[in-house]
């Protein structure tokens, strides 16, 4: 397989839309991810192309010395092929290379999938935030102390 990490563009909203919501049961929706690349000079997203096709993308916001990953997926047909670890490490080598201190993160308390690729990059619990998602999951803030 032939991946590339990408910055994202116009056209892959549809996308990223579709693919939150087969993967989350909702989307954070076209309008705010727009918005996101157009408007917000703090906001960072990349897309992961696999064999030319869409294959995930994370988003970010690089501000001062402290990074918040907003939202993150591989498809669920390349999941467990190490592409969500190969994102992550993208984004630790950019916040390294910018001097940002620390990156945080919410994830779902029963994504343990996630929480454990989180926790073998050296991410932390910091704290819950209690009924955090529509469907009142909480979740869990993790953070990553860069050097």
């Amino acid at each position: 397989m032939k991946y590339a990490i990408r910055p994202l563009e116009e056209g892959d909203i549809n996308d990223i839309v579709s693919g939150e919501t087969r993967i989350f049961g909702y989307s954070l929706g076209y309008d705010m991810i727009y918005a996101e690349l157009k408007i917000n000079p703090y906001a960072h997203y990349f897309v992961l192309e696999i064999d030319g096709g869409f294959g995930g993308y994370i988003g970010l916001w690089i501000y001062e010395e402290n990074t918040e990953i907003i939202n993150f997926f591989v498809a669920e047909e390349y999941q467990g092929l190490g592409f969500g670890k190969l994102l992550m490490e993208f984004v630790i080598e950019l916040c390294e290379s910018v001097n940002v201190k620390t990156i945080s993160l919410e994830v779902r308390k029963d994504n343990q999938k996630a929480i454990n690729l989180y926790y073998k990059l050296g991410f932390t619990y910091s704290h819950e935030r209690k009924k955090y998602y529509n469907d009142s999951t909480d979740a869990l803030v993790l953070i990553k102390h860069l050097r």
